[in-house]
């Protein structure tokens, strides 16, 4: 199992890799809220996409991750899967090891954007 600083430098990655997508991708990131909940180490970060780059991203409490549109929860090994490029995102989504939970406008522009 992955510890907090190998999360934590796995979601720099992350934000990383947005700021590097390409205008045409950009322009497909809806704006909104979203959030991700480690549920093993009960860990929780806060963003928010606006112009296809991802914003503001703070750390918070579990339980606040609930405000955002887009609300993520996973453990720490599919988090570093899905960043080290072992496992898609969407593959893990669909096979239960990612939880998402959106409204359904929310949930179609995350398919459009992925």
């Amino acid at each position: 199992m992955p510890d907090e600083h190998e999360v934590r430098a796995a979601l720099a990655e992350v934000v990383s890799r947005v700021d590097a997508l390409d205008d045409d991708t950009r322009r497909k990131i809806p704006d909104r809220a979203i959030s991700a909940v480690i549920t093993d180490l009960d860990l929780a970060w806060i963003g928010r996409f606006e112009s296809g780059q991802l914003l503001d991203v703070r750390e918070i409490d579990p339980s606040a991750a609930a405000g955002a549109a887009f609300r993520l929860r996973m453990s720490s090994d599919t988090f570093l899967d899905v960043v080290e490029d072992r496992l898609a995102f969407t593959a893990g989504w669909g096979k239960g090891r990612i939880r998402v939970d959106a409204g359904l406008r929310d949930l179609l522009a995350l398919r459009s954007f992925l």
